[in-house]
């Protein structure tokens, strides 16, 4: 989860950081601090970097390349950093790794770093608060994942952490060759105030998927992409069996039927929900399609196609039914399609493929919602001293080496014959160091995303073949690069009940008719401040 602030903590803070004179100047809700990538700064020159030839090209522009198999001999993409130990704070999914002096791999990777790198990590969920008491206690580590937008933004950065602009912006990021290989976009939510404040950990714009069991579809005489609403629904309708215990869908496909109304973002409460033409934003919620989709939606959960436990079902469950056969689909981020396979190594015939969503009559442009650019940015503890500020820079350069090389042998599997052994040229983790790989270093800084998955040929097909297909149909968010103090510090409670009442339409407790009024109220009280935000900021 995102950190997130109240104005009385972000003061509180202020108090103890000397922040509090800067929030003070920003006012409430006021778009004088925007996240504008269209002001004075230029973003980092893009330059790729490869260390191995791929099977299958990044083509067209955001597909991520693919690899049947591992380099059998990895190259040098950097020299080892050297000097004094670097600090850092970032979160994780994972379970804990084994302390350093117990993690070889941890060891290792100290070791071809040239220089010690002490991380502090918690889990993901708890990490807005730890973020708040560290920079509260005043004494940051060196380099801090800034994970989501928390309030007083502009100010927070400016008061606790380095300006990067001279280092990084044009051609200076050049100086650090993996860093001018990550996508121009993902940089354009570490600009502040015109400002560069941080790395980006880039993520594959491919965004969520509806994953398909290919296996299922295709026993049942099933085509893997359906050409319209009616055709996707006699596709479900197919695969429902109640008597047999199986459903097409573990949750209500609601943002695949935005889609076929022509309309893009993360519903409910995600981002993207913004439409945007000749700099005027409106809010894809008050649109006539959006009331389409939602009728559409009541008229699919209504016909029982869809799970009837999958209210209040976590993700674990939902996909576990998918891999039992139980259903046919499950959504989830793209980052999950390799561990679909470990867990379905059992299972004869699994194939899992991705979905795009047709146009509602067969007919016009089809559209996709992308991924967000990066997780998480990372940012450095303010300081002046160039020297110190080049060699943490340069630790961050390391930690994105690219697929093939030597280093990112080391940050994935560790050393060969201690972490890990070879299967031809596939690197195959030890037993123990499944454990230590689970040492946060990809939240701090990482690569542009590759599709590999050792072994399994079909998978990293399927998924370069979704991605060819589904990038070119994704449709940027206006907002990327724009920044509300509406939307970060009053817009919360506001969208909860919001997506309350869109909840209750769709499993039929409340007639469609209630999404206007409720709808309303949300511009009325926050939709409208935030538009005037962005067009103010676009306009600028």
């Amino acid at each position: 989860m995102a950190p997130i602030f109240s104005r009385r903590h972000v003061l509180a803070l202020g108090a103890a950081t000397g922040l509090a004179p800067l929030l003070g100047a920003c006012g409430d809700g006021s778009p004088s601090s925007p996240n504008s990538s269209t002001g004075p700064v230029k973003l980092p020159t893009y330059k790729p970097v490869t260390a191995a030839t791929p099977d299958l090209i990044a083509e067209p522009a955001g597909v991520s390349p693919g690899y049947f198999t591992y380099p059998a001999a990895s190259s040098a993409a950097s020299q080892p950093v050297r000097g004094e130990a670097v600090t850092a704070l970032t979160y994780t999914y994972d379970p804990i790794a084994p302390a350093l002096g117990s993690n070889p791999y941890w060891q290792n990777l100290n070791s071809k770093l040239g220089t010690e790198l002490k991380i502090t990590y918690v889990a993901s969920t708890d990490y807005k608060s730890k973020v708040a008491t560290t920079i509260a206690g005043g004494d940051l580590p060196d380099i801090v994942a800034i994970q989501g937008v928390v309030q007083q933004m502009p100010a927070m950065l400016k008061a606790t952490f380095t300006d990067l602009t001279e280092y990084l912006s044009g051609d200076a990021v050049l100086a650090y060759p993996n860093l001018a290989a990550l996508p121009t976009d993902a940089w354009r939510s570490t600009v502040y105030d015109g400002r560069i404040w941080g790395i980006p950990v880039p993520r594959a714009r491919i965004g969520t998927v509806l994953y398909t069991r290919a296996d299922l579809l295709a026993k049942a005489g099933l085509s893997l992409q359906p050409d319209s609403w009616a055709e996707f629904k006699e596709m479900a309708d197919a695969l429902t069996d109640e008597r047999g215990g199986r459903w097409a869908f573990g949750q209500i496909p609601f943002n695949t039927i935005l889609e076929m109304n022509g309309i893009t973002g993360n519903w409910p409460g995600g981002a993207g929900v913004w439409q945007a033409e000749g700099g005027v934003f409106t809010h894809s919620g008050t649109t006539p399609q959006f009331t389409q989709a939602l009728e559409d939606t009541v008229e699919l959960v209504k016909s029982g196609v869809v799970h009837p436990d999958h209210a209040g079902a976590p993700n674990t469950k939902r996909n576990a039914w998918m891999l039992a056969g139980t259903t046919s689909f499950t959504i989830g981020g793209y980052a999950g399609w390799g561990k679909f396979y470990g867990q379905a190594k059992d299972v004869p015939g699994f194939r899992l493929t991705g979905m795009l969503s047709p146009t509602r009559d067969g007919t016009g442009t089809q559209v996709r919602t992308p991924g967000p650019t990066l997780s998480s940015f990372t940012a450095m503890a303010k300081t002046d001293n160039a020297d110190r500020i080049k060699q943490i820079l340069r630790v961050l350069d390391w930690l994105c080496a690219p697929f093939g090389s030597s280093e990112y042998l080391a940050l994935r599997y560790g050393v060969e014959g201690r972490t890990f052994t070879r299967n031809g040229s596939d690197p195959t983790l030890t037993e123990a160091a499944r454990s230590q790989i689970f040492l946060p270093v990809r939240y701090l800084a990482e690569a542009s995303p590759v599709i590999y998955e050792p072994g399994n040929r079909q998978a990293v097909q399927d998924q370069h073949d979704h991605q060819v297909a589904g990038v070119p149909l994704a449709v940027a968010d206006p907002a990327l690069g724009l920044y509300s103090e509406t939307a970060a510090s009053k817009a919360a409670s506001e969208q909860q009940e919001l997506d309350s009442v869109l909840l209750e339409i769709q499993l039929g407790n409340k007639p469609v008719s209630a999404w206007q009024p409720a709808i309303k109220k949300f511009m009325d009280r926050v939709g409208n401040k935030i538009k005037a935000e962005y067009e103010e900021q676009a306009g600028g």
